[in-house]
């Protein structure tokens, strides 16, 4: 019986084929992207130590596979984001499609600080891919933080000590926020060092996820040991004042302050 908010060590597959019907709220997931491969690096001035061998789960791996099996776990309108280099993502859309995941955008995660490799001959690195679908492309969430939500997201090249290719939990963190909602459950079953169920953790999701490789499974759990939930609004708490009561407060003010008026119009998908 698979549970909420646990960390499986065991392969994607075999995770999807014991997940409910109609569970995931929310897929954000990071297959391999098989571009591991021998180089010239530890040659190289400055660049020694270097590697693009990430590991025998980075060569020759179905990343495609997978997507078969999402959509009877999938709500409708559940949102899917999958990451991956540019030379797999027109299989992975062309997958989705075929399973009725409406791709919606292309995410580019753009990295500050890029390895310089080759940078006198070639066009620095400085870019990972996801596409962003929706199940059934009807009733999805998207809880807008920003004025506009851009499809390029900055980041940074992350430290190699927990995993060699381990995502900006900044950029997890924003994607959990504005595609899932507190108390909905998020699936990543390649989930590496554990970044997706740190991110829900901390911001009151349900996560389920998994990985193959036992050693980041227990980093994951490390990880999760270490990571407490952020307290947040929670509008049915007695404690906290309701939005009628903030918007009576703030009309009250306008008419005592007509020369400092306030916003009384409270929106938190704004």
């Amino acid at each position: 019986m698979i549970e909420t908010n646990k960390v499986y060590e065991m392969e994607a597959l075999e995770l999807l084929k014991q997940l409910q019907d109609n569970s995931i709220d929310l897929v954000l997931t990071d297959p391999p992207y098989n571009i591991s491969r021998e180089t010239n690096f530890s040659t190289m001035k400055g660049h020694r130590g270097t590697t693009m061998d990430f590991g025998d789960w980075d060569k020759e791996t179905d990343i495609i596979s997978f997507i078969s099996h999402l959509p009877r776990t999938l709500k409708i309108g559940a949102n899917v984001v999958i990451f991956n280099c540019w030379e797999n993502i027109g299989d992975i859309a062309k997958a989705m499609r075929k399973n009725e995941i409406e791709p919606k955008r292309c995410l580019v995660l753009n990295k500050s600080n890029p390895a310089p490799f080759n940078r006198d001959r070639l066009f620095v690195n400085d870019v990972e891919f996801a596409i962003w679908g929706v199940y059934k492309n009807k009733d999805w969430i998207f809880n807008r933080e920003d004025k506009l939500e851009k499809c390029v997201l900055n980041t940074k090249v992350q430290s190699k000590k927990l995993h060699p290719t381990m995502k900006d939990i900044n950029i997890i963190e924003k994607l959990v926020k504005i595609l899932s909602n507190e108390g909905g459950v998020v699936l990543d079953c390649f989930v590496g060092s554990g970044t997706t169920a740190v991110a829900c953790k901390k911001l009151n999701r349900n996560f389920i996820c998994s990985d193959i490789n036992e050693e980041y499974v227990k980093i994951a759990n490390s990880r999760l040991s270490e990571t407490t939930s952020q307290l947040t609004f929670n509008p049915t708490d007695s404690t906290f004042p309701t939005e009628k009561a903030i918007n009576k407060d703030l009309t009250d003010f306008d008419k005592q302050n007509p020369k400092c008026p306030s916003d009384t119009s409270l929106n938190h998908n704004n």
